[in-house]
């Protein structure tokens, strides 16, 4: 099986997965019909960059991708007459005393632009700077990427190649009915496995039939990945060879467990994406020591320069971690 093209799966912007409202609502911005700013919120890896790239396209705006440790400054000159697309705000802030304040110089500059202004942002962390800044405030249009199906996913992922893989089916005990997620619970290292139904499969069984195993395939990659193009792009080519079966499908570290200290590491890593090594050692202090070499050979993420980037295939559990442990 050969790949004919990258490993990018972007999708034209009408074929992304948003709701009609937030189709228009994005729309009215880049066509001058609605006030910015425009917030882009996703998951991450789901997809914000195809927006901002539109919105880059369609407005000839400047583009401006911030980066682990960048701060308002490093933008506040762009930000005025023309129109500029700003791709991951969430490296504006840190969980610190006074880590809010280049944030709040971007804000202010944000809301008295003169020309639009188009921001992408992480979803874990626009929730977590809703609740305790009320972010979502100074944004009059907002738009969700939400999750792709199955069918889209399928679509995305095989048109990328000359040669297509072998889907095969499996014994009826390990059909890939479900798909299984694991949830932590109470204290220490206890968790449960929670099966999630594969449509495709359910419907077939009722009439007798056998499902195709290429559809059962994509079913359990939407739901393992929650439909999110990158987390599933991440899990195909993880495990991806000439012959695939439902079972190939699984997010990294769902066996894993995580104590409260690590949970709370891995939540910040979760809603920057990449973080730098120093802004977590503030946070996690001499523990990270013991944290982040477990994260690395667990595969939930790499280090690199000093920055700790998390991986795709984890972010399901990532996500299952640290929403049980209730944090923002």
């Amino acid at each position: 099986m050969t790949d004919s093209t990258s490993t990018d799966v972007a999708a034209s912007p009408d074929e992304l997965p948003l709701s009609d409202d937030d189709r228009e609502a994005f729309e009215a911005v880049l066509t001058g019909r609605a006030p910015g700013p425009l917030a882009v919120v996703g998951a991450p890896f789901a997809g914000r960059e195809r927006l901002l790239d539109h919105a880059e396209e369609r407005l000839d705006a400047t583009r401006i991708r911030l980066a682990p440790g960048d701060d308002a400054g490093s933008i506040d000159d762009a930000i005025g007459e023309t129109p500029v697309v700003v791709d991951d705000c969430h490296h504006l802030y840190r969980r610190a005393i006074g880590g809010f304040d280049s944030l709040e110089a971007f804000l202010g500059r944000v809301v008295g632009a003169d020309a639009p202004v188009v921001t992408g942002w992480n979803r874990y962390a626009w929730a977590y700077l809703s609740a305790v800044k009320a972010l979502d405030r100074a944004f009059p249009a907002r738009v969700d990427v939400g999750p792709e199906t199955a069918e889209r996913l399928a679509e995305l992922l095989l048109s990328r190649y000359d040669e297509l893989p072998s889907f095969v089916d499996e014994k009826a005990e390990q059909s890939g009915a479900v798909a299984v997620r694991r949830f932590e619970f109470g204290w220490g290292d206890r968790s449960f496995s929670v099966p999630i139904p594969v449509p495709t499969f359910l419907a077939a069984s009722r009439t007798g039939a056998r499902p195709d195993p290429k559809d059962v395939v994509f079913e359990r990659l939407a739901a393992v990945s929650g439909g999110n193009v990158g987390v599933a792009t991440a899990l195909w080519e993880r495990g991806l060879d000439d012959v695939v079966r439902p079972s190939d499908v699984g997010a990294t570290g769902t066996d894993l467990s995580f104590d409260r200290e690590e949970a709370f590491c891995l939540r910040i890593v979760l809603s920057k994406e990449r973080v730098e090594r120093a802004e977590l050692a503030a946070v996690v202090d001499a523990d990270l020591d013991r944290v982040l070499p477990r994260f690395v050979r667990e595969g939930v993420v790499t280090v690199s320069d000093g920055v700790v980037a998390l991986d795709p295939a984890a972010v399901p559990t990532a996500a299952t971690a640290t929403e049980r442990r209730r944090f923002q």
